[in-house]
């Protein structure tokens, strides 16, 4: 299966990104940091006021979509020798088709002769899995108070792409 990437820019596609975001948070974050914290980030993390402000800041937002419906997104920043993966999430029934490997190979692509870095959730199995998987390798943790009373916990990961 193949999808295409369309670029994330104006607030009528960044709402139509919100709502696939949602979706996608609730049943793959609910079971692992719980439905309220879910809640809390949706509304800081992934609002469309926070998507906007971080792309104006150069973090690039893109909708993946397949037959003209949107089956995920992802988003980077590129920064001078590294390139950060900060999403990657694909709808339920996407997952597991081969489109995390075209993903990653876009990326690897993209991020040539840089070093390709991400933070996971430490009870995301599946996505470690993924990663480790595609050759990354854990370089450190780190937990994050992210306000409210809720932290991010996180693995960071890195793939050397420098020649």
């Amino acid at each position: 299966m193949n999808c295409t990437f369309q670029s994330v820019t104006t607030s009528e596609e960044i709402q139509e990104l919100a709502v696939v975001i949602r979706k996608i948070w609730s049943e793959v974050f609910t079971p692992i940091i719980g439905s309220e914290q879910v809640a809390y980030m949706l509304a800081t993390y992934q609002s469309p006021e926070r998507i906007q402000q971080e792309i104006e800041e150069g973090v690039v937002y893109l909708v993946l979509r397949s037959e003209n419906e949107i089956i995920g997104y992802t988003a980077y920043e590129e920064k001078t020798d590294r390139l950060y993966l900060s999403k990657l999430y694909l709808t339920a029934s996407m997952r597991g088709k081969g489109l995390s490997s075209q993903l990653f190979d876009w990326y690897e692509s993209l991020a040539a002769g840089k070093t390709l870095f991400l933070n996971v959730n430490k009870g995301n199995q599946q996505a470690i899995a993924v990663y480790e998987h595609r050759g990354f390798v854990r370089v450190g943790e780190r937990t994050v108070d992210i306000g409210n009373g809720f932290v991010m916990d996180d693995y960071i990961y890195e793939k050397n792409l420098k020649c």
